[in-house]
């Protein structure tokens, strides 16, 4: 298994929607926060600007433009960036076949025409990949390199599958989204460092990944985090040596192999619990001998115990679902926060 693949092995989309826009200006959309959520929008023709939530830049989109809110963060499309919008659920449109995952939408005036083909892909544990995880609130996809020319023409098959909606197509579109986040993905390792939002850590990752070694170390730790890594046995695995390895590795990813398979552990065990598994089984699948040394690793990491974290998302899901455009609740920010490197320090600095 190639070295793109290990990483992203663990994702999965949990289910998606899909959209073609035709607008006319003036013409505004919003779309409102989803957590765990790719939003993926290809401007087939026409100009268009995104504006994400509380974010005072506005991002200029052309034809054949692929922008992408990795972290379903509420925004905004619109002709100008001072057309009123209106949210997404309230426009008029047809939805195709009676399906509420399938829109075509006509919205606007009479100006200038744009169309936009849209997938809102839910992932099922999107920080289980670091490489995910560290993908900058917003990012374009305007290049033209294999990765970008094959996303595209998914994009427009996308388009097709949905304005004709030919026999087959609900096994089409279902299927499709696991394959438009792997070309997401890839075209923006192709791309990488053309767009001056990407992160410290999103540098370190990529660069990560293309080192053949290091890569397939970060792989095996992702996709089996319960084993009893050492940093010998994927040294081994890799065919380099202890300290070269642990050189290596640590000088590109920006952690020692060992942080980073704690964070793995750590990243897996919240999507179990999230689940309700019990903490003797979340501490078997993360590789911990006890409950206590689960425990114990698991309070040093999220500054909460496990069985409080467990009951806080029970009663996260039993609320009502949140307004358009709310953000995501501040325990589950302030997790995320605490895996980056700077909400690593905050968290020595709190104790």
């Amino acid at each position: 298994m190639d070295p793109l693949s290990q990483l992203l092995s663990s994702v999965r989309a949990r289910s998606a929607s899909w959209a073609c826009l035709d607008a006319r200006a003036p013409w505004g959309v919003a779309l409102r926060g989803r957590p765990s959520t790719f939003f993926i929008h290809h401007v087939v023709s026409g100009a268009a600007w995104l504006s994400a939530e509380d974010d005072g830049h506005a991002l200029a989109l052309t034809t054949g433009d692929v922008v992408v809110v990795p972290h379903g963060r509420a925004h905004s499309l619109r002709d100008r960036t001072d057309t009123p919008v209106v949210a997404l659920e309230e426009l008029p449109g047809v939805r195709a076949s009676g399906d509420d995952r399938v829109w075509r939408l006509t919205l606007g005036g009479l100006g200038t025409e744009t169309r936009v083909t849209s997938a809102l892909v839910e992932l099922e544990d999107p920080f289980s990949a670091p490489i995910v995880s560290s993908l900058p609130p917003v990012f374009r996809l305007a290049g033209a390199g294999a990765g970008q020319t094959v996303l595209v023409e998914h994009l427009r098959l996308l388009a097709r599958e949905i304005e004709s909606r030919p026999f087959g197509s609900d096994l089409v579109l279902a299927r499709m989204a696991d394959v438009l986040f792997v070309h997401v993905m890839r075209a923006y390792v192709e791309t990488f460092g053309d767009e001056p939002s990407h992160s410290c850590r999103s540098l370190e990752l990529v660069s990560a990944l293309r080192d053949p070694g290091v890569a397939t170390a970060m792989g095996l730790m992702s996709r089996r985090p319960e084993h009893p890594w050492t940093v010998a046995s994927l040294a081994e695995q890799v065919g380099l040596s202890r300290s070269a390895f642990a050189a290596r590795f640590t000088s590109l990813v920006g952690e020692p192999p060992l942080g980073f398979l704690t964070r793995m552990r750590m990243q897996r065990a919240t999507t179990l619990l999230r689940e309700g598994a019990t903490l003797a089984l979340t501490s078997q699948l993360t590789g911990y001998a006890s409950e206590a040394s689960f425990g114990h690793a698991f309070r040093q990491w999220s500054g909460m115990a496990p069985g409080a974290y467990r009951r806080q998302q029970h009663e996260r899901q039993r609320e009502p679902r949140a307004e358009p455009g709310a953000r995501p609740e501040p325990s589950e920010s302030r997790l995320r926060q605490l895996d980056e490197p700077e909400g690593r320090e905050a968290r020595m600095r709190e104790r």
